[in-house]
């Protein structure tokens, strides 16, 4: 089966255009896993060649950033008689009374007629032998033809959607703080769509790291783990954090443990050779989530943090996590460290100065040194 993968965003790229594309065939062939594919790249978009469930296959495509669009194809003669006969023989007495398009790109000029004449004859032989009735604007079905410049001609009567964005990989690697809640997967897909390769990290209030993998956390990584061919999560405690909450007022101890957790993937960034932390948070949906506070808990970093959620709303957010499968596993019960140190009245204008005495006062540097001297790593398999 022969199927054409399209890419928007990469075909504006300059002379490393070839690195993407090589990634995006790459990260295509991991996708497929044991499946043998054949790959070529002809004209700015890819043709691949594979066997096996076509459902499959079409998931796998589906599921890879940098697909803009794909579709099975077929590969005809580059003939005007020859593309009309394949289409009529396709589509055979079934199309009678259905409403069609025909939609042509002609990238060899020299051929003895244009794309609207091809499009146009096609059209007339559908309505005239199959029964077929033409509407340009919301047809029920389309038929696409593409002419290359060289000797081929391609078919196909569908164009599904793909991911778009970049192939992971080819933007570098980042650490995203990973909790039970909707809005934390959301952040970590968009920014693999950007091309980052996601390390999960997981702090949890279990006794071990073993009840933490028993949890939901590990399917809500396994599912973003599809995304990008497999996934790194780590899972560490909190317990040496926890021992030093008596000695801070009780309304910054959430503000100190967003502080603890950002410290922490800064760590596990350096471990990684990550350059950025991700994070879901929105400004102004929770206390933590203040302006105030966030500059609070970025203050004295030296790694960027990521915020793609910024500024959406929650019914956006869950609308995305509903379209990329993590919404009906983040809304499974799950008790996360953030719901253990909250109060009742918790610090909403946190002072950076502040933060940072507190900071020093808990001996955070040496909390987070402990944690990842215990941290335990997990590998997801594609």
């Amino acid at each position: 089966m022969l199927y054409t993968i399209h890419y928007s965003e990469i075909g504006l790229k300059g002379g490393n255009r070839y690195i993407f594309e090589d990634r995006l065939i790459a990260n295509l062939k991991a996708a497929l896993g044991e499946r043998e594919a054949r790959m070529e790249k002809i004209e700015k978009r890819i043709y691949m060649g594979a066997e096996g469930d076509e459902a499959e296959i079409k998931g796998a495509l589906g599921r890879t950033f940098g697909v803009e669009w794909y579709a099975r194809v077929y590969e005809v003669k580059k003939d005007k008689a020859a593309i009309e006969e394949f289409v009529l023989s396709c589509l055979g007495a079934g199309i009678k009374g259905k409403t069609v398009r025909v939609e042509t790109k002609r990238g060899d000029k020299s051929l003895p007629f244009t794309s609207m004449e091809l499009s146009r004859d096609i059209g007339a032989a559908l309505v005239d032998k199959l029964g077929a009735k033409v509407d340009l604007h919301n047809p029920e079905m389309t038929i696409y033809v593409e002419i290359m410049q060289k000797d081929r001609a391609f078919v196909h009567f569908e164009k599904l959607r793909g991911p778009g964005g970049l192939p992971v990989g080819s933007s570098g690697r980042v650490v995203s703080l990973l909790s039970g809640g909707i809005d934390s997967p959301v952040a970590s897909w968009m920014l693999m769509r950007r091309g980052a390769k996601v390390i999960f990290l997981h702090v949890h209030p279990f006794a071990s790291a073993e009840e933490a993998e028993r949890s939901k956390m590990a399917e809500l990584a396994g599912t973003l783990a599809k995304w990008q061919n497999g996934a790194r999560i780590y899972f560490a405690d909190y317990s040496e954090f926890y021992k030093r909450t008596l000695s801070i007022p009780p309304k910054y101890e959430l503000v100190m443990f967003r502080k603890f957790i950002y410290m922490l993937a800064q760590e596990l960034a350096r471990k990684e050779g990550a350059l950025a932390i991700v994070s879901g948070d929105s400004l102004g949906q929770v206390a933590s989530q203040t302006l105030e506070n966030l500059y609070a808990v970025n203050s004295g970093l030296e790694i960027p943090v990521f915020r793609p959620l910024i500024g959406m709303n929650k019914r956006d957010i869950m609308d995305e996590a509903e379209r990329i499968g993590t919404y009906g596993i983040s809304i499974k019960p799950y008790k996360d460290c953030c719901s253990l140190v909250a109060v009742q009245n918790p610090e909403t204008r946190a002072d950076a100065n502040f933060v940072r005495k507190l900071s020093e006062q808990m001996g955070i540097p040496a909390i987070v040194q402990e944690t990842m001297g215990k941290i335990r790593l997990v590998e997801i398999k594609p």
